[in-house]
């Protein structure tokens, strides 16, 4: 496991060019990678997802019953630039890791088209990553593209839960770079720290680190 704090962000990427992708369970669907997570503490979490289906941007609903600190959400086989991103979960005071909270995210494909035909609205790029003991999560996938509109940058929506506070969204990861990101983008701070990532080629990924503050309860 890669520790972010420790090593800082030449040290993580560093490392990354030596991550190595955890084998998929029997049965798994191939956007997760599963370890054995406390059944209690999913039980806890379930009860701050927001379970109306109405939401649009929520998922903690449906993680799964095996949740990891790493997930693969592409899986090697599709077409696009491989992206790796690491990080850790911090209370909102920035400094206090935060373990065991539920981070769900999703993005489009390189058409930027979320879910098609009978997919999920999220599309088929979605997963769920439960932080280890020191805060820290990672996962790799496929660099999301714009919307065929071309109205707003290519980003990575996320949300955050954890077994004391309700499902919510944070700001999306962004790539440093794209002309599309406005000026509120750059100026929103939810979830802390700068979610516009500048990224770097590592073993042929590329890689970023995305920490995250926990919104105030």
């Amino acid at each position: 496991m890669i520790s972010i704090q420790s090593e800082g962000r030449r040290g993580f990427l560093r490392a990354a060019a030596a991550f190595a992708v955890l084998p998929l369970l029997p049965g798994c669907r191939p956007d997760v990678s599963a370890q054995i997570g406390g059944a209690d503490i999913r039980q806890r979490l379930l009860k701050n997802a927001i379970a109306d289906a109405g939401c649009e941007w929520c998922g903690a609903r449906d993680m799964p019953e095996n949740l990891a600190s790493k997930a693969v959400i592409a899986g090697p086989d599709e077409k696009g630039e491989r992206l790796r991103i690491g990080g850790r979960v911090y209370l909102h005071d920035e400094r206090t890791p935060a373990p065991n909270t539920l981070i769900y995210l999703y993005h489009t494909d390189i058409e930027g088209i979320y879910g098609r035909g009978s997919e999920h609205k999220h599309g088929r790029f979605r997963g769920w990553l439960l932080t280890d003991a020191e805060g820290r999560y990672e996962f790799e996938t496929i660099r999301p593209a714009q919307y065929p509109s071309r109205r707003f940058a290519a980003h990575i929506h996320m949300t955050v839960t954890t077994q004391d506070a309700r499902e919510d969204w944070i700001d999306s990861i962004l790539f440093e770079g794209d002309q599309l990101i406005s000026a509120r983008e750059r100026e929103s701070r939810k979830g802390g720290f700068n979610p516009i990532l500048t990224l770097e080629q590592s073993g042929g990924v590329l890689t970023g680190v995305r920490d995250i503050a926990l919104p105030r309860s």
